[in-house]
């Protein structure tokens, strides 16, 4: 077979992703905001917690791009360095639990068993719990802050991975390819980390474009109710909760950060449907 025959599919499927508008759009709403996050110290105009009583509550202009709150602090500065630790923190509770949740529930689907019914009823147990009150109870005995609201989310955060991902391991240790691999010989980790997870990891990564929507929407709304980021830090939430009191006079307090919420949940949104377009029409070449 030529390397011209071989390169012609490889092509078309480069071809269909470029095409796959959601995919490329997602990732330039998040692009850019994982990169103004990144270069917040260099983009902010004004350091986040300058307060100038003087110029308090002065709406958006080109001095203040999206205005200032009730002690003159630049709400754009504020709103840059807030989306660098949301964006950090959900990255790593997120993606913390989908490695221990995938790594657990395909032990589990692998060996089935006694093994396979401790890890589920403890995934069932916690999936079952009500999620915000296990959150609250865990910053309740860490206190507030982000570490309590990230400890708690990964809590419950694994279960869903290690469900779904036992599920696929299932049906996965039946084919032909794993049969091939205890015929051989090969070691059980192997089994499962080189030939087993990359095959069945794919599911979980759409997952989580989801479950970091989830994530997000929780840290603000911890830090809304004041048991996330603590002032002066400020992260989405605690600036959404600051301009509570000021909606109706300077709405932009609010209204701008959480537009923001709300562009980076679409953003999110849309990666997962591409990703998902785009493994369902190269499934059908």
């Amino acid at each position: 077979m030529s390397s011209v025959t071989i390169a012609a599919p490889r092509a078309r499927n480069l071809l269909r992703l470029f095409r796959n508008w959601e995919l490329t759009l997602g990732l330039t709403i998040l692009g850019l905001m994982v990169v103004s996050g990144l270069l917040a110290p260099w983009l902010a105009p004004y350091p986040p917690n300058q307060i100038d009583i003087l110029h308090s509550l002065q709406a958006p202009s080109f001095s203040h791009i999206m205005g200032t709150d009730f002690v003159g602090r630049d709400v754009f500065s504020r709103v840059l360095y807030g989306l660098r630790i949301d964006i950090f923190v959900v990255a790593v509770i997120t993606y913390a639990g989908l490695v221990v949740g995938v790594v657990v529930g395909t032990v589990a689907g692998y060996f089935g068993g006694w093994l396979d019914a401790i890890i589920g009823r403890v995934a069932d147990t916690v999936v079952s719990f009500p999620f915000i009150v296990l959150v609250l109870a865990v910053v309740a005995i860490v206190g507030p802050g982000l570490k309590g609201v990230a400890i708690g989310i990964v809590i419950v955060g694994w279960a869903l991975y290690s469900r779904l991902s036992r599920s696929e391991m299932l049906a996965m240790r039946e084919q032909p390819f794993m049969l091939a691999t205890r015929a051989l010989g090969y070691s059980n980790s192997r089994a499962i980390f080189r030939h087993a997870l990359p095959n069945l990891v794919r599911s979980s990564l759409v997952y989580s474009t989801v479950d970091v929507v989830v994530n997000m929407l929780v840290l603000a709304g911890m830090s809304y109710l004041g048991l996330g980021q603590q002032a002066p830090g400020a992260d989405l939430g605690s600036i959404i909760a600051s301009g509570q009191s000021y909606l109706l006079t300077a709405w932009w307090i609010t209204t701008i950060p959480g537009a923001v919420l709300v562009l980076f949940g679409i953003g999110v949104s849309m990666i997962g449907d591409g990703i998902t377009q785009g493994d369902l029409s190269m499934a059908t070449m």
